[in-house]
């Protein structure tokens, strides 16, 4: 059990000291990326639509599209750093470790602390689950992206908007941080206890 609850907080820790940092990166780098894309399309097609002077346009007949051919290098490399964000497989590796001890602890053992073991656990899983959904979000609109549209590019722009109740599961470790210390805290002393006894 004890082994159990160090992974447990571990997990916990994970979550508090890389994914909301990490989340916080994401969320903010997603932000600004999106945007600069959104606002790259569309000057892109301001510069196929724009009316130009016909001299001007004899004298640089491939203007609109060296300008454009321009934009889009600086879009594609907008889109490649959106593309890097969207990794969401370390939480669930630790979930599923935790999982799978959970099954292997014994019947006394679970009953003795399951409510507190099990709240902790469902905690992890709520956080995963938002945080996946919101990576499969960013996924979701990435895929349906059609280059150069620019409702296409401002949906980009609302895919990182989160639930506030995802906002708040997540933002919620500090408290299993300490639940689970008090748990690890009353299972050494139990065991102390035991230990003097015999």
């Amino acid at each position: 059990m004890y082994e159990l609850l160090n992974d447990i907080l571990e997990c916990i820790e994970f979550v508090s000291r890389s994914v909301l940092s990490n989340l916080s990166e994401v969320v903010e780098t997603w932000d600004r990326s999106s945007q600069l894309y959104a606002g790259i399309v569309e000057k892109i097609n301001v510069a196929w639509r724009a009316p130009l002077d016909t001299d001007f346009l004899e004298e640089f007949p491939d203007i609109r599209n060296k300008v454009a051919k321009k934009l889009e290098w600086l879009g594609n490399d907008q889109l490649t750093v959106l593309r890097l964000l969207i990794i969401n497989e370390h939480l669930k590796t630790k979930l599923d470790k935790i999982n799978n001890k959970l099954e292997q602890i014994s019947f006394e053992e679970h009953n003795e602390l399951k409510h507190s073991v099990r709240e902790h656990v469902m905690w992890i899983e709520d956080c995963w689950t938002c945080l996946h959904c919101l990576y499969m979000q960013l996924d979701f609109a990435m895929m349906s992206l059609i280059v150069l549209d620019e409702e296409s590019a401002a949906n980009l722009v609302k895919a990182i908007q989160q639930d506030e109740k995802d906002r708040s599961t997540i933002q919620k470790s500090q408290i299993y941080m300490q639940s689970c210390l008090s748990l690890i805290k009353f299972i050494t002393n139990k065991t102390k206890v035991k230990q003097l006894c015999v």
